[in-house]
């Protein structure tokens, strides 16, 4: 029997002897998905000891698109770089859950969604009840639900960033390797028999008229998203997450260090850092984790845990040290608006299509907005979910069975609209408020402040714009549109006139940003612009906590693309 042949029924090699393949007695009885994705990728408890004694290049902490980017460019450049992954939660979901039976979609919302921090009253009870967008404690993180759109920003939307670091972003391939990374492909080239003549005429109305009909509007193209999978040839939709990649990878140095070309890729679940200690100097020493306590030695440290938890592990252990952490708390607000337009604005569509655009503008102030337009054409609502659900181009905003049957010779449009929040808001803050577990001992505040609100009506607007240019309807826009409003019993209606400001104002926050924020000066930022705190010499951070401003555009693309540079700075 050969041993893959072998190895693929009787199971682990671990089984004990004495109990193996049902001899002398029978073998265990249960396994959970821990176990099984245990066997194969992670550190079993008993190697903690091990990993304690041994010595690392780098200690990651965090399994999202930042930390699987980093590691990725690490080990291109060095395979035989030693790299240790803390991931504080565990085994989840394979890939991207729009990829899983439609019965996945039930999986979402909290739990999976943590919210590790605590709202001020003043947040949660006034105005619009603001709440952060929570995280997803799991290998992958966010990467297995997120929306992947990945918009590249020009210089000219990276507001009040460091020089310095704009031109890292002009490097040459900078953009193109992130896009590499996280499989970007834009809508109008994924041409799968949904995806083809609505996206294409969507291009032409966008291209040929954005500009005069949508004033505050700079630029306008087919979506880019996360969705492309090379390596799987004839698969044209695929929804990228870091879980893969990163299994991949280990399972990859696996082999290396098997043929002596490599050292392992360690990977450790359910393993939560709860301070960094330091000798005082800005030296990090060991990290208290939920598994024990480490040793660093001479690893360098590199923060991938989203934005507010790498916030919330250097306040609890750099408080003094970096006074500034937290004064600056921005993201993106939203509205939502869904409407519908004839069939016969367009030409030619097939039973089902979906399209995807994206257009960016701004207020007269200077901040920024995006619109993201999907639209769907069904003929077959029923017939057609399974396929919607899959090949949605973003999960969270997609039009729902009640918007689409009674549709059916409709072209339904949902636009999710994001506004950054100002910078300049000295109200908008995160900070310790003396709770016990430095996991979560931190409280929010954020509330749109005169510059956002003037902002939020420019971009509402230009969403309704964005809609008459869309349906094709430029010289009357809103002449043969109808919007959805919902009511009170969780349905909704279509009707002719706007919706009212509650209706498509959403009370989230999202891609939040800026509390650890880059800047050349101690006094005046956090992170330095090598990527390190100010004054600590072994930390680095990844992801949207180092963005000076949020801008409106989704920020994964530039994460990445930051990450992988750092991979190159620590790597030379």
């Amino acid at each position: 029997m050969s041993s893959n042949y072998k190895k693929f029924f009787a199971g682990s090699s671990r089984v004990p002897k004495g109990i193996s393949l049902g001899y002398p007695v029978p073998g265990p009885q249960g396994a959970s998905a821990d176990q099984i994705a245990g066997q194969a990728f992670f550190a079993a408890p008993s190697d903690w000891g091990d990993i304690q004694a041994s010595a690392y290049d780098f200690i990651v902490i965090g399994t999202g698109p930042t930390g699987v980017a980093f590691i990725e460019q690490t080990l291109k450049r060095n395979p035989n770089a030693r790299i240790l992954v803390l991931e504080r939660g565990g085994f989840w979901l394979p890939v991207h859950y729009q990829m899983l039976p439609m019965a996945f979609q039930a999986a979402t919302g909290s739990p999976p969604t943590t919210y590790p921090w605590t709202r001020t009253t003043r947040m949660a009870t006034t105005e619009l009840e603001f709440f952060q967008a929570g995280y997803i404690p799991v290998v992958g993180g966010r990467s297995t639900y997120w929306s992947a759109w990945c918009p590249a920003p020009g210089p000219d939307l990276l507001r009040d960033w460091p020089q310095e670091l704009i031109d890292v972003t002009l490097q040459p391939g900078f953009w193109d390797r992130a896009r590499s990374f996280l499989h970007v492909t834009t809508t109008d080239r994924i041409n799968d028999g949904v995806y083809g003549s609505l996206q294409h005429q969507l291009d032409v109305n966008l291209r040929e008229n954005f500009k005069r009909a949508v004033p505050s509007a700079q630029n306008a193209f087919p979506a880019p998203i996360a969705v492309g999978n090379p390596a799987w040839k004839g698969v044209k939709f695929y929804k990228y997450s870091t879980v893969g990649t990163l299994l991949d990878l280990q399972q990859s140095q696996k082999a290396l260090a098997a043929q002596g070309k490599g050292q392992p890729l360690t990977i450790v679940d359910h393993c939560v850092v709860g301070r960094l200690l330091h000798d005082g100097h800005g030296t990090v020493t060991a990290l208290e984790t939920s598994r024990g306590p480490l040793a660093v030695s001479s690893a360098k440290i590199v923060l991938a845990m989203g934005t507010i938890p790498p916030a919330t592990l250097l306040m609890n252990s750099f408080k003094e040290a970096l006074p500034n952490i937290g004064k600056r708390y921005t993201g993106h607000f939203m509205s939502h608006i869904t409407a519908r337009v004839k069939r016969s604005a367009f030409v030619d569509l097939s039973a089902l299509e979906i399209g995807a655009v994206y257009l960016d503008g701004k207020a007269g102030n200077g901040l920024q907005y995006h619109v993201q337009a999907s639209a769907f054409a069904s003929a077959n609502p029923a017939a057609d979910e399974s396929t919607i659900a899959h090949e949605a181009p973003d999960a969270a905003a997609v039009a729902s069975m009640a918007q689409l049957k009674g549709s059916e010779d409709y072209v339904v449009f949902v636009c999710a609209t994001l506004g950054e929040v100002s910078e300049t808001n000295a109200h908008n803050w995160i900070r310790l408020n003396g709770g016990t577990d430095p996991s979560t001992n931190i409280s929010l505040q954020l509330q749109p402040g005169p510059l956002d609100h003037e902002l939020w009506d420019v971009l509402d607007e230009a969403t309704y714009q964005t809609l008459g240019v869309l349906a094709g309807r430029t010289g009357d826009p809103c002449s043969e549109l109808e919007y959805w409003v919902d009511d009170e019993d969780g349905g909704g209606f279509w009707q002719k006139e706007r919706p009212g400001r509650k209706q498509i104002r959403l009370n989230i926050i999202v891609h939040e940003a800026s509390p650890l924020w880059m800047g050349k000066d101690a006094a005046t930022s956090v992170v330095g612009l090598d990527y390190r705190p100010h004054g600590v010499h072994n930390v680095y951070v990844t992801g949207g906590a180092l963005f000076p401003t949020s801008g409106s555009w989704n920020p994964t693309l530039t994460m990445c693309g930051l990450a992988q540079d750092l991979a190159d700075r620590l790597g030379a």
